[in-house]
């Protein structure tokens, strides 16, 4: 009933519509990455010292590359482009929706695949992670609503589950999460740099992303073998085309490989299923 999803769809909408007025706010709040960034060096008697402040070249403070001389051409993909790229990631994450709406009123999965939804419930919340370590609030704000629809999306799927299909989302979601409280307690309690601990999380983030991108190919079999893609969503798909080209243009002007490394994957990905539609019509 309307009643199960209710709640869930009604905070999913208020913070999607508070991060996109944040987006498309003018506060100095939503400007680029700082051009310093304090560096703690090491910790002493349980106590953390903060070495010098570090000033960056340029405008921005970029990781995987040298920072980038603006330009009106790079300030459009610096600021519009990515403000454009949290409404696409708020779409992105949204595309399940409807299908995960239906199962749950329904109470049967049909050919819904819950694996990306379990990828995408830790994915998400490490992208966050992320964004907030290096202080750049469109790739934080892009991953606000997706970490609570994910969540939402299991938290659905879950008691539609069994057997072998439920153990493996489980398996995913639990060994995901594991994964993560490892290494987020392993980044707080060791010697780690800022610039290390942010590096450990975009990497992290980015590999969870590239499977994420990938999960929906985890079908792929049944698709070639019935010549139906229907277990392939098209509406995930199209998002996540048009969201990873996005946040590839992004990640390029910044020179951040964290952010155009696994979007530029997850394009390649995305044009592979968006192939399969096109061969392999849903019937």
């Amino acid at each position: 009933s309307t009643t199960t999803y209710y709640p869930a769809l009604s905070t999913m909408k208020l913070s999607s519509l508070l991060v996109i007025l944040a987006a498309a706010g003018q506060s100095h709040a939503w400007t680029p990455r700082p051009a310093t960034s304090n560096v703690i060096t090491n910790v002493n008697g349980g106590k953390r010292h903060q070495a010098k402040t570090v000033a960056v070249s340029g405008p921005l403070s970029v990781r995987g590359g040298t920072s980038l001389e603006m330009t009106p051409a790079s300030s459009l993909v610096t600021t519009l482009v990515p403000r454009i790229g949290i409404l696409t990631s708020t779409l992105l994450y949204f595309s399940p929706f409807t299908a995960v709406r239906q199962a749950s009123t329904n109470e049967s999965l049909n050919d819904l695949n819950p694996v990306p939804l379990a990828i995408m419930a830790v994915s998400s919340l490490c992208w966050l992670v992320y964004g907030l370590s290096v202080r750049d609030p469109f790739v934080t704000l892009s991953n606000v609503p997706g970490s609570i629809a994910s969540i939402w999306y299991v938290t659905a799927v879950l008691p539609l589950l069994k057997g072998a299909q439920l153990q493996t989302t489980q398996n995913i979601v639990v060994g995901l999460s594991a994964l993560t409280i490892n290494l987020w307690t392993w980044l707080a309690l060791t010697n780690k740099s800022l610039e290390q601990v942010s590096s450990a999380l975009g990497l992290f983030a980015s590999g969870l992303f590239i499977v994420l991108s990938g999960s929906p190919l985890s079908t792929i079999k049944t698709v070639l073998s019935t010549k139906n893609s229907k277990s392939i969503l098209t509406q995930l798909t199209f998002a996540q085309i048009t969201n990873t080209a996005l946040w590839s243009a992004y990640g390029l002007a910044i020179k951040d490989k964290f952010v155009y490394g696994p979007n530029m994957t997850g394009l390649g990905f995305g044009l592979i299923q968006l192939a399969l539609k096109l061969v392999f019509p849903s019937k």
